[in-house]
């Protein structure tokens, strides 16, 4: 065989790997997604009498697994995808943890396949699937205030992280009070603790465009969850507006950062734009590896 023959093997192989663990995740989130927004008593068993969860986080997951499911199987739309690998991901491993926080390592095993296999897709995934186009992200002009607009969300969005963070690893008693008071199991602080801290750290790091995205992605939905939490619990006004601008912020600093923090643009050579001597890259983007 020669090594033409050897390499269309592989890719081939790598192809059907690729189809089926995405087809795979994408039919466990449609169907999912259903059973959780119908509630089926299935559900109502391991989310609810099992994990102790409200009902409603049931809803809120399923409204969000169909359309993702539907964005894993469409082509083209790389940025898009990495966002939802990163919400499935983020689903399958606070099932893993909520499950083994409850004393019952054997339902883990469930989520934790999920996960592997997600993981699968997304590490196999094809060149068109995976990095956006190197300009399809254009600084273009900037509009004056923008750095310091962008660097006012983010900080603002790291702060909220951490101190957020801290107090769900510590357990501070407003916190868990407020916990309670949405019907979220006091057990769930520890994972969200630890993925506020990563996110701020990620975020407050230069480089690293994916982990910036996954980083992106995990904040949005830990606040637009906490909105919509709030929203269905009818909660004060005040935690309904304060929620919904971190939402908003978390956007804010998502589309102002610098080229050297985006997925894809492969001309950046610093953290706060291009340098002088990068300019002509720019213009000219070096082709995706």
């Amino acid at each position: 065989m020669t090594d033409a023959s050897r390499a269309a093997v592989r890719t081939r192989a790598r192809s059907a790997a690729y189809w089926t663990t995405t087809l795979i995740i994408a039919a466990e989130s449609a169907l999912g997604g259903v059973w959780d927004i119908m509630r089926t008593d299935y559900v109502r068993d391991v989310i609810g009498e099992g994990l102790s969860f409200p009902l409603y986080v049931a809803v809120i997951i399923g409204v969000c697994k169909i359309p993702a499911a539907m964005v894993l199987v469409l082509p083209r739309f790389p940025r898009l995808k990495e966002w939802v690998y990163a919400g499935v991901a983020f689903i399958y491993l606070g099932a893993v943890t909520s499950h083994l926080a409850v004393g019952d390592p054997a339902a883990a095993s469930g989520p934790l396949g999920f996960l592997a296999i997600t993981m699968a897709s997304w590490a196999l995934r094809p060149a068109s699937r995976r990095d956006p186009a190197p300009d399809s992200w254009r600084p273009g002009r900037p509009f004056r205030g923008k750095v310091a607009l962008y660097w006012a969300a983010t900080g603002i969005i790291v702060a909220v992280l951490l101190t957020g963070g801290g107090a769900d690893l510590i357990r501070r008693e407003p916190t868990v009070d407020g916990m309670v008071a949405l019907g979220y199991p006091v057990y769930f602080m520890t994972f969200l603790g630890t993925a506020k801290v990563l996110g701020a750290i990620a975020l407050s790091a230069p480089r690293f465009g994916r982990l910036k995205e996954w980083a992106y992605a995990g904040a949005f939905y830990n606040f637009a969850g906490a909105f919509t939490s709030h929203l269905i619990m009818g909660s004060e006004a005040g935690h309904v507006f304060w929620t919904g601008l971190f939402s908003v912020l978390t956007l804010v600093s998502w589309a102002l950062r610098p080229s050297g923090r985006v997925l894809g643009f492969a001309g950046a050579a610093s953290d706060t734009g291009l340098r002088s001597s990068s300019r002509g890259a720019s213009r000219r983007p070096v082709a995706p590896r």
